[in-house]
This record gives structure tokens, sequence and C-alpha cells, in this order.
């Protein structure tokens, strides 16, 4: 039985893999076929994630080795998710603290700076 995650979940990831540290630049990643058992998905589905994150210049594949990380995958990723942080969480927080009044001093406390 499969799961109903779509191949975007896949991406975020292995994404999120990468900024871990978990998948290192030119370390080869789970097969479509262990990611697939892995996930409990179709392959199909991680056929596409794994298209996508080639297309975005995150991974590469060696033809019958496997698919690795790419050089620069890291940077590529912060780069990313810094442009998500600025365009979208740091709009949002602003709404919230001010829908909950949270004053400069408790956010300062509670972001420990």
């Amino acid at each position: 039985m499969t799961k109903n995650i779509g191949f975007g979940y896949i991406i975020e990831l292995v994404a999120e893999r990468i900024l871990d540290g978990e998948y290192t630049e030119g370390e080869r990643i789970p097969s479509v076929r262990e990611m697939a058992v892995l996930m409990q998905v179709a392959p199909n589905t991680v056929v596409h994630a794994y298209e996508r994150l080639g297309a975005q210049g995150l991974i590469y594949t060696q033809r019958g080795i496997g698919f690795f990380v790419a050089p620069g995958a890291l940077e590529l990723v912060r780069q990313q998710r810094r442009r998500l942080f600025h365009e979208e969480t740091i709009p949002r927080l602003k709404r919230l603290v001010a829908q909950l009044g949270i004053t400069e001093e408790e956010l300062r406390q509670e972001l420990g700076l």
C-alpha cells in the first residue's frame, strides 16, 4: 500500500537532509526503489521528485550507479531557504507578532538575541 505523499514532500525531504548535513555533496542518495520503499510511495513519485531535484541542480545521476548530491547543493538549498524566509516567513511572523501583541523584548528573549 502506498501513502498519499506527493513528489513535493520528497523534494523537501532531500533538501532538508542536504541542509542538515545528512546528505553531503558527492554522496550517493537512496535509489528510486530504496526511496519508494522508505517513503511507501510508487517509484514514479520518486522519479518525478528526483527529476525536479536534478533540474534545480541539487542532485545528479551517474548512469548505472545512482543519484548523488551535486557540488554546490548545500549553498543552493541555503539560498532557496533564505529567500523563502525573507519572502514568506518574516512577513507572516510580523503579522503574528502584531496580532498577538508580542513586544520586541519578548521576541528578542524567545529568539535568544
